[in-house]
């Protein structure tokens, strides 16, 4: 059907035009239906909207998106017709009704819903099918080399290593140990990190304060092969893309199917040729996982998987109960971990980090752990591992004399004191990550929280437990009404 285009200025995420009703029931679609749009030969499916006077019988809506795609302006002769929905959509069907998927069916869905042929509904779907019903291992792995082979690959010869951590612990800054410790050592890092999503720093956001983590993947590649590690943002190099996508549509449902968390993880480790990973899993009651049995579970699935997958994966269950170091938000976690290697100042950030390290060394090189634990301090107290960070800060395009002095934090500042004598029995790692995240990290990189107790501290009636920092004074006052409860003493 040959219509007129009229462009509406509107964005959306995903391709839209709208229809007037009449014309949409000649057609034979309604709203939520998908129609091909085309002009000169160009085309792409949208989402099919319908209006009853917005639109004229003999017009078609174009967002700008699709216009911009199309190169369409108001007024020119545009081709729209019905368009099926895609073979996956059956797939997705059967899965919603509990049937295991072949690898092919896996990797069209995924195709499809980085095409855009799938709509967010529809994906929907499919995530919701697979956390009712579940991935096996066939289908976890089919979904793993379908996210690995959606966007970029590196390409890494000899002995590359990785890390990954579960997760849920504010200023969980391991990666500054782990990344320099085993690249000083000779071995490739290829650290691709994620951004926050629902704590106040990812690793991606702290590394930014010092250095670019936006790099290409042939940046990487250069940098990794120059100078024995990287610590980038995932998202910017393009590795394993539709995880991105799949990460978007899961995050309102609040469904994370275990098949997939897998996929997600491991598929970035596909893509930048990773052979060995250390597995971090943060154990506490308000951690992501919440007993030692649930965190041999994870490490059980992630080991058999890496092995399918060429990935000898090895697990640390750790201490979840608590933050780790002082610093929480991007610029007072990147802080404490220049003041950890030039003074010791987080002793617990430094041990997780040299504890992590040493349990893939033990594995690599064949001996005990307390001897790999003795080679990564050595590394530590001999400077190496910081002259190896500075290294990678350089080659990211960070100064590499910088100092920690040089990090300050927000401007507005307030105190969070004890009120009473005792000792600190809890502390609450969802409340302190939520006041984090009121001050305004990790969008506001100088906001966020620095810790001066741990559990077991003893204190005395107006000891300052935390201090909340950010560049907004509103937000301060935001974070600080809800800070009340955060650490428990008795």
């Amino acid at each position: 059907m040959e219509l007129r285009a009229k462009v509406l200025d509107l964005d959306a995420d995903k391709y839209v035009v709208v229809l007037n009703e009449k014309t949409a029931k000649r057609m034979g679609e309604g709203p939520d239906g998908r129609v091909e749009i085309a002009k000169n030969g160009k085309r792409v499916v949208a989402i099919l909207n319908t209006a009853k006077r917005s639109v004229a019988e003999d017009e078609v809506g174009v967002l700008t998106d699709v216009a911009e795609e199309l190169g369409i302006e108001t007024g020119d002769l545009v081709e729209v017709y019905p368009e099926e929905p895609p073979a996956s959509i059956e797939a997705i069907r059967k899965k919603i009704f509990g049937k295991k998927l072949t690898e092919e069916e896996i990797r069209k869905i995924i195709e499809d819903v980085m095409s855009g042929a799938l709509f967010t509904a529809e994906a929907s779907a499919f995530i919701t099918a697979c956390e009712i019903n579940g991935l096996d291992m066939d289908e976890t792995v089919a979904l793993t080399k379908a996210i690995a082979d959606s966007g970029e690959r590196i390409q890494l010869e000899g002995e590359v290593v990785d890390k990954h951590s579960i997760g849920g612990v504010p200023g969980n800054r391991i990666t500054f140990f782990f990344v320099p410790i085993m690249a000083s050592l000779g071995y490739k890092v290829p650290k691709t990190s994620s951004r926050a999503i629902t704590s106040p720093a990812g690793t991606a956001d702290t590394m930014e304060v010092l250095a670019r983590v936006d790099l290409s993947a042939e940046e990487i590649k250069e940098i990794v092969e120059t100078v024995g590690g990287v610590i980038a943002w995932g998202g910017g190099a393009n590795i394993a893309s539709a995880d991105d996508r799949l990460i978007q549509i899961r995050r309102p449902l609040r469904l994370d199917p275990l098949g997939m968390v897998l996929s997600s993880v491991m598929a970035k480790k596909v893509a930048v040729s990773s052979k060995y990973m250390v597995l971090d899993l943060p154990v506490g009651p308000e951690a992501k996982i919440h007993s030692f049995n649930e965190a041999r579970d994870w490490e059980k699935k992630f080991k058999e998987l890496g092995d399918l997958l060429g990935i000898k994966v090895v697990g640390f269950i750790s201490n979840g109960i608590q933050p780790i170091g002082k610093g929480i938000g991007p610029v007072l976690e990147a802080k404490d971990v220049l003041l950890t290697y030039e003074r010791g100042l987080s002793q617990d950030l430094l041990e997780k980090g040299v504890e992590i390290t040493s349990r893939l060394l033990a594995f690599l090189k064949k001996v005990p752990v307390s001897r790999a634990r003795k080679l990564a301090m050595d590394q530590v107290r001999s400077g190496e591992a910081e002259k190896k960070l500075r290294e990678i800060i350089e080659a990211q395009g960070g100064d590499p004399e910088v100092k920690p002095e040089d990090l300050e934090p927000g401007l507005h500042n307030a105190e969070v004191t004890a009120e009473r004598d005792g000792k600190v029995s809890y502390i609450s790692i969802q409340k302190i990550a939520k006041i984090a995240r009121y001050a305004g990290a990790p969008t506001d990189k100088k906001a966020g929280i620095w810790m001066n107790v741990k559990v077991g501290d003893k204190v005395k009636k107006g000891d300052v437990l935390f201090t909340v920092f950010s560049s907004s004074e509103r937000k301060l006052r935001a974070a600080m009404e809800i800070a009340e409860g955060a650490i428990h003493i008795e």
